[in-house]
């Protein structure tokens, strides 16, 4: 089978809306971050890998990947249309649009080659029986695509098809006029500049997709797209150089890296993940539960259905369905809410379970109770004793349930 020309990576959005957490093309996912997965994947069915950054991610992106082109997007061209019309100069001919985000399977393009023959664009969509906050696509009574449809109401749907950001374009630069051609004060040009070429009846062809797709918009998305990684975690995998206590209790599938230290009756239940040089003290719960490296999880903690990063340190926590992203440390007797009494979603979610989304480099006090889907930022300081009720921005200090600016750091 042929390859495609060019895929086209947007990785220049700002992660403004996945505050705490940082910067989504890097987050670590069984030890690889995530763009690294998509390129390995696209790569087997395209000639050229691009990617657009922003300037702040550009040279960490670049040292990541290598060989492959990493171009950076003008501030002054935001959004996904900026991103295009940022490497304008750089592009011709067909090119696949794939989203930095999203991880799905990736063996679709292959059934996307054998429809570039006769179609122009080729638009893939999936069917979703819950709201998500995206595009969705419009059909005409002869099942054609005659829009996309960005963010509607959840009562005023045009279907139950979500459009995935997997566009082919036979030749670039129709999208590029297209996009010249359109004008909007809202975050939807490249949307509306896919409805203008649909309004000249170019020849597109819809792909449906029903495999797996999960994608990192929000903080909370890192929860599932961790479940989903976690899959991939096969029978029992123990590095040579790991140290496990005979009185530990380890129920596959679970994957245990290099000089990571599990103590005396430690129970692990699969499928985790537990990265290099990390310690598990004794008598410690781990269920569902992807751990970074360097961590230090103390004796008698509890960690459930969590994303834990790199070089966190706990002591005696409960940690359950929470993101708690690197170097960050909970004192003694701290734990994280998951679940409202009366069970309703927390937050603007589908989730009737969810805990805390913390920044890197924050420090939690003794004894805090955190209620469900509260979000931290980094570098912040909570007080021993307080409960965090409302979302704290990044470097503040809250102790006897007032808030500071801890402007020390």
């Amino acid at each position: 089978m042929r390859k495609l020309k060019t895929a086209l990576i947007l990785a220049g959005g700002d992660s403004t809306r996945f505050w705490p957490l940082e910067e989504k093309p890097f987050f670590t996912f069984l030890g690889k971050p995530l763009i690294l997965y998509q390129i390995e994947e696209v790569s087997q069915y395209t000639e050229t890998v691009v990617v657009v950054a922003n300037k702040n991610n550009a040279v960490a992106i670049k040292r990541l990947i290598g060989k492959h082109h990493v171009i950076i997007q003008k501030d002054s061209l935001p959004g996904q249309a900026g991103a295009i019309l940022s490497v304008k100069n750089f592009l011709n001919g067909e090119v696949l649009i794939i989203n930095a985000n999203d991880i799905l399977d990736y063996s679709i393009i292959s059934q996307l080659i054998s429809q570039t023959k006769t179609h122009k664009l080729i638009l893939v969509g999936k069917k979703k029986n819950e709201y998500f906050p995206g595009g969705y696509l419009r059909f005409s009574n002869k099942n054609k695509v005659i829009e996309v449809v960005e963010k509607p109401k959840k009562n005023k749907l045009p279907s139950s098809i979500v459009k995935l950001v997997l566009d082919y374009f036979s030749d670039i630069d129709d999208l590029i006029t297209a996009i010249k051609s359109v004008e909007t004060k809202q975050d939807d040009l490249y949307e509306l500049a896919i409805n203008h070429l649909l309004a000249t009846n170019i020849d597109c062809q819809y792909l449906s997709y029903d495999n797996y797709w999960q994608t990192l918009k929000y903080p909370w998305q890192v929860l599932t797209m961790m479940k989903g990684f976690l899959t991939r975690v096969k029978g029992l995998q123990i590095a040579k150089t790991a140290s496990i206590s005979k009185n530990a209790l380890i129920i596959p599938p679970v994957f245990i890296g290099d000089n990571v230290k599990i103590g005396d009756y430690v129970k692990i239940v699969g499928p985790c993940y537990i990265g290099e040089d990390s310690v598990i003290g004794d008598y410690s719960l781990i269920r569902e539960s992807q751990i970074g490296k360097d961590c230090l999880i103390g004796s008698f903690s509890e960690i459930a259905r969590s994303y834990i990063g790199n070089g966190v340190f706990l002591h005696r926590n409960y940690v359950g369905d929470s993101v708690i992203f690197d170097e960050v440390m909970m004192g003694a007797g701290a734990v994280t809410a998951n679940l409202r009494f009366d069970e309703s979603p927390i937050r603007d979610t589908n989730l009737s379970k969810l805990g805390v989304m913390i920044g890197s480099q924050t420090r939690i006090g003794v004894n805090t109770t955190i209620l469900p889907g509260i979000k931290i930022g980094k570098k912040c300081l909570v007080g021993p004793n307080e409960t965090v009720r409302y979302d704290l921005e990044d470097k503040v200090f809250l102790v006897k349930g007032e808030e500071r600016n801890n402007l020390n750091l």
